[in-house]
């Protein structure tokens, strides 16, 4: 089980362009190294948000999700890993799959299905959870693993001046 840190911000009724926005705010907050943990259902709007963060951190490769690959790395001004856990239940010491080579100083890594991989997932940083409302808008909460990142988070939103729903 993950440890839950500082909600940071809590939203609903988020369309496109506000999913877009949070996710700026979360590029400008990350540090290379960091490991965000992606909750929701299917559709719920995960792959685009990991796609938004990208786009932020000046990757120019189309951001798909990995649920047939298990992983997708791209360069921009931080390497980004996106996995995507989906497909599998559980993951054991005799797998070949070494989530703990993705445990990257160079790098953040977004983890979609987290649940099979914990305990061998780097730390997460960030939680993101996300939920249908309707087929047009979401909800979504973040939370901030550790004091210095939620501090981090805070000078985000006063920087970008973009404080609806965030604490």
């Amino acid at each position: 089980m993950v440890e839950s840190g500082t909600e940071v911000l809590r939203e609903a009724d988020i369309r496109l362009g506000r999913l877009e926005e949070i996710a700026e705010l979360l590029a400008v907050a990350l540090r290379p190294g960091e490991t965000v943990l992606l909750y929701g259902a299917l559709g719920a709007g995960k792959t685009t948000f990991v796609r938004s963060v990208a786009r932020c951190l000046s990757v120019t490769d189309s951001v798909r999700s990995p649920s047939f690959t298990i992983a997708n790395i791209y360069s921009g001004d931080v390497l980004v890993q996106h996995l995507d856990l989906y497909r599998l239940d559980e993951i054991g010491d005799e797998d070949a799959l070494a989530l703990e080579d993705y445990a990257r100083e160079d790098a953040v890594t977004f983890v979609e299905w987290p649940e099979a991989g914990i305990g061998r997932l780097p730390p997460p940083a960030w939680t993101v959870r996300l939920y249908h409302e309707s087929l047009e808008t979401r909800s979504m909460s973040l939370e901030a693993l550790g004091q210095e990142t939620a501090e981090r988070w805070r000078r985000a939103v006063e920087r970008c001046r973009v404080p609806e729903g965030a604490k």
